[in-house]
């Protein structure tokens, strides 16, 4: 929870709510932010973020999730990492009666969610091959798929993000915590502390929670599909 001390009053508040260390802002304390923390939720105006951050911005599988709350404290605004937790972390202050800006095309659009789980050192080629094979089942191809999701314990699967990329398509993920709490059957995950990876992390996202493609296994590729 990062913002000017005069302010510290409401950054409490904010970092109660998100069990959030406060951090008072300072010239350059960006450099050291960006490394640090996985998400940072600032209550200063945007203008001195963005000025901020574009020195030190590397890639969107590296920077921390940027999330700006306005003075009133009315809006909490994703800038930065919305597909990796910046849009989460804005719906969750709706509780304190923030409304969350969201300007990501998936949560608007419509469109096929695919589930994914794979191995360690699972190739792109393995994903992409895997993925085209579920869709193909289907009867569907990529221009119907509105984005893909696995676990948080992917965040770093190199194969998988490079497959993602490769296909232009927002990659989010879930944490265990949340597929636990989602009615949805046990598989072998139960292994890695889940219930169930690609079929709940297709429902997490989809619009109409209609699995149309209960998971199948291509090698090391566990794939789902739902509406």
């Amino acid at each position: 929870m990062l913002g000017f001390e005069k302010d510290l009053e409401k950054l409490k508040k904010l970092a109660e709510f998100l069990n959030a260390d406060i951090v008072v802002y300072r010239s350059g304390i960006f450099s050291e932010l960006m490394n640090e923390f996985d998400c940072i939720v600032a209550y200063m105006p945007t203008g001195i973020i963005i000025r901020s951050i574009c020195p030190h911005l590397r890639s969107k599988w590296v920077d921390p999730a940027i999330v700006v709350v306005d003075k009133p404290m009315r809006f909490a605004i994703p800038l930065l990492g919305a597909h990796h937790g910046a849009n989460t972390v804005a719906e969750k202050l709706r509780a304190l009666g923030l409304t969350p800006v969201i300007t990501t095309s998936a949560e608007f659009s419509d469109g096929l969610c695919i589930g994914i789980g794979c191995r360690k050192g699972t190739t792109s080629d393995e994903i992409l091959k895997a993925v085209h094979s579920a869709l193909e089942e289907i009867g569907a191809n990529l221009k119907d798929v509105r984005l893909i999701a696995t676990i948080d314990l992917k965040r770093n699967e190199k194969g998988l993000i490079e497959a993602v990329d490769s296909i232009k398509k927002p990659l989010m993920f879930i944490s265990a915590e949340e597929i636990n709490k989602m009615n949805v059957r046990e598989t072998k995950a139960t292994k890695i502390g889940v219930k169930n990876v690609a079929e709940a992390c297709a429902l997490f996202y989809s619009k109409k929670k209609e699995l149309i493609l209960p998971k199948r296994v291509y090698g090391g590729v566990t794939v789902a599909i739902a509406r």
